[in-house]
């Protein structure tokens, strides 16, 4: 998340440089941020400036959720900015966020996640490292950020189960979730590749990017929809709560109970 933030502030700072070039930090103020929140749903692209992934861009706007999404960021610095006594102003309550449009979250057909995990290609490190993370998320039913949380240790591998620690869990209790037999082979061997890949750092992160830099949930979010758009997935949102939304769909309907197990 630290990386999401750090790209969040400097979307701003660019935007500053070439819009008020000799603007000092305690001349900044409210009409500033919300210029540059109309410029992020109009005029700017999810990948603006990023070294990889440029040629994503294709659509100009963000969405109001992903522009909300910043903008907390931003008014959570703001706000320390203000704390700190380099701004005079809380800025950070004179920017409001943007109303977004209830979306009622479905579950997949069968047929969906079998397009889903087809769309990753699995001959490249990042393709089967996505694959792996799907297979995870519809087997287990984990929000996206325990299972980018996740290490080496917390597998076990021979009893099958995924132990999510305290410190990670949404409630901040430690729980032990059973995996099948297929998705303890695929964590086994992503965890190998991960060690021939990254031979020299030996991560312990399960999910990483190709630099060995562990997975952002906002890059896992992105990737999952760009998987969604390639398998054509239409009717439902391809984000990674579908998944868990879908999981404890079917585990309902094979007789779970979710106020005990999930």
């Amino acid at each position: 998340m630290l990386n999401d933030h750090e790209s969040h502030y400097r979307y701003l700072q660019r935007w500053l440089v070439e819009q008020y070039p000799t603007l000092k930090l305690e001349e900044l103020t409210a009409d500033h941020v919300r210029q540059y929140v109309g410029h992020m749903l109009t005029e700017q692209t999810l990948y603006n400036g990023h070294p990889t992934l440029q040629s994503h861009n294709i659509v100009k706007g963000l969405s109001p959720a992903t522009v909300n999404v910043r903008t907390r960021t931003l008014k959570c610095f703001l706000r320390f900015l203000h704390d700190e006594g380099y701004l005079q102003t809380d800025l950070a309550s004179r920017i409001k966020l943007q109303k977004v449009a209830e979306d009622t979250i479905g579950a997949f057909e069968k047929e969906q996640v079998l397009q889903l995990l087809a769309a990753p290609n699995h001959w490249k490190y990042t393709g089967f490292r996505d694959y792996v993370l799907l297979t995870v998320l519809f087997d287990t039913g984990l929000r996206i950020n325990e299972a980018l949380n996740l290490t080496v240790d917390d597998l076990n591998l021979t009893d099958k189960t995924i132990t999510i620690r305290a410190n990670v869990a949404k409630n901040g209790k430690s729980r032990i979730v059973p995996m099948s037999k297929r998705t303890a082979e695929l964590l086994d061997a992503l965890v190998q590749e991960n060690r021939t890949q990254f031979r020299n750092s030996s991560p312990s992160t399960v999910f990483l990017l190709n630099n060995g830099k562990p997975l952002t949930s906002n890059q896992a979010y992105e990737r999952i929809r760009l998987h969604g758009e390639k398998a054509g997935i239409t009717g439902v949102r391809v984000s990674p709560h579908t998944f868990r939304h879908t999981f404890a769909t079917l585990f309902v309907m094979n007789g779970g109970d979710l106020n005990c197990s999930y």
